[in-house]
């Protein structure tokens, strides 16, 4: 969560990427080519292997200024990348698996109901009994701008 903060969530998202890809390959592994190869050609193409990995990355969303691999960017890829609409359903299992552990731990915001959604509930238990440890600052102040600075709110050690 700190690094959300420190980076924001697209810095965040590009540098957790890039930290699963260097497990795999170091960027000066992958091809660099000028006129590198359509990627809806022959199966045998994309998946030949060589020193130098003949692979580009596909990233949901828009092309990462800065991303040290090369990568091709889909907006609404999920809709139009099999791979990226499985990884999608993947994330979000993820994402609600750790919502439904938050929720047991700090039951009076509804974790499990809204997922990770800033849903009116949740900004009125936030209101109502102050901020958890899990609650971004920076998302918070946005968040409740218009009701109550966040940085006044006390952070909670125990929960009910």
């Amino acid at each position: 969560m700190g690094e959300i903060e420190q980076h924001n969530i697209l810095g965040a998202t590009k540098l957790a990427m890039r930290r699963a890809l260097e497990g795999i390959h170091p960027p000066e592994a992958f091809a660099r080519q000028r006129d590198e190869p359509d990627l809806f050609s022959s199966i045998e193409e994309r998946t030949t292997f060589h020193p130098t990995v003949s692979a580009r990355v596909i990233v949901d969303g828009l092309a990462l200024r800065g991303f040290p691999y090369p990568h091709t960017a889909f907006v609404h890829g999920d809709a139009r990348s099999l791979c990226i609409a499985m990884a999608s359903i993947v994330a979000k299992v993820a994402r609600d698996r750790l919502m439904v552990e938050l929720d047991a731990k700090f039951p009076a915001y509804g974790f499990a109901q809204h997922k990770g959604y800033g849903t009116e509930e949740h900004r009125d238990a936030v209101l109502r009994i102050g901020r958890c440890p899990e609650h971004r600052e920076v998302f918070l102040r946005k968040l409740l701008a218009l009701r109550v600075d966040p940085a006044q709110m006390d952070f909670l050690t125990a929960q009910e």
